[in-house]
């Protein structure tokens, strides 16, 4: 039986950010280590340099605001009860819990950012959020596109009951933006430089396997649930490879919130930056979905 707990989980958003609000989030948190190390790091003057497509730059901006977002707001002790994320966020989640040191974590996701960007230059592609209809609407959306185009177009991510995310070849990609408003459903083509938890990742896996096993992992001093499998784990071995996995493997996002759910969390913070993970949370309401500044401010 499952026994309600008024605490809240917190979770980590991956990198689809808009562009508005990661840019406040590097400027409100700028005395914060992490993020003084970021724009230190890539020489950012003014945050308004950033550039999201270039994943050697969006995803250690996005690690470092997460923690800063929560530290700023509770300090550097305070661990939720249980914590997730969202792609790229399952790192921040994993530094959050204790299993990451977080500089560790930092030049993990630095490594993340530089090895992605050489597969995906080498193999480019793109993102896109389908949005209404069902699963077999975009299944036939999803195949219709790959063999008009002769090209790669998977599952990415499912992160809701009304919206799914297919990565793959750009061509793919705008066969399936053409496809999809012929059937009358919403489309975005996310703002992120390549066609991630797809195939076209593949080439990463070798090089990012070494940076995932290269770096420290230690047993989490709270519960990490996992978007990959939408299960908790405490042991290292299993949370390096979940990591490792996660670059080609789709984000069942939807599955985690419902893993929540079942594990008692009545309410989950979206530490940000953004309220990415809030806007999806609430169209479902399987779990009350705040962002942190609003829950504490309540």
């Amino acid at each position: 039986m499952t026994v309600a707990t008024t605490a809240p989980a917190i979770a980590f958003p991956g990198q689809g950010l808009k562009y508005d609000a990661l840019v406040t989030a590097l400027n409100a948190h700028r005395g914060h280590p992490l993020v003084g190390l970021f724009l230190d790091r890539f020489e950012l003057a003014d945050p308004a340099g950033i550039d999201l497509r270039d994943t050697r730059m969006s995803q250690p901006a996005v690690y470092a605001c997460g923690l800063a977002c929560v530290e700023a707001t509770y300090g550097t002790s305070y661990r939720a009860p249980v914590t997730l994320g969202h792609s790229l966020g399952e790192i921040t989640a994993l530094a959050h819990a204790g299993a990451l040191d977080h500089r560790d974590g930092f030049e993990l996701v630095c490594a993340r950012g530089a090895i992605c960007h050489d597969a995906l230059t080498a193999c480019p592609g793109a993102m896109l959020a389908v949005m209404g209809g069902g699963q077999a609407d975009v299944e036939w959306i999803r195949r219709q596109a790959a063999a008009s185009s002769g090209g790669v177009l998977e599952v990415a991510g499912l992160n809701g009951r009304g919206q799914t995310v297919l990565s793959g070849h750009a061509a793919a990609v705008d066969a399936a933006v053409a496809m999809a408003a012929s059937l009358g459903l919403i489309v975005n083509v996310l703002p992120i430089g390549g066609a991630f938890h797809s195939p076209l990742l593949a080439r990463a896996v070798g090089p990012w396997r070494r940076a995932v096993e290269s770096t420290p992992f230690a047993p989490p001093q709270t519960k990490v649930l996992s978007a990959i499998d939408a299960a908790v784990h405490a042991d290292p071995a299993e949370l390096r490879e979940l990591v490792v996995r996660a670059l080609l493997l789709p984000v069942r996002w939807l599955d985690a919130v419902c893993a929540v759910r079942d594990l008692g969390y009545q309410q989950v913070w979206d530490a940000g930056p953004g309220e990415t993970l809030k806007k999806l949370g609430r169209r479902d309401h399987i779990v009350d979905f705040v962002d942190l500044t609003s829950a504490v401010a309540s």
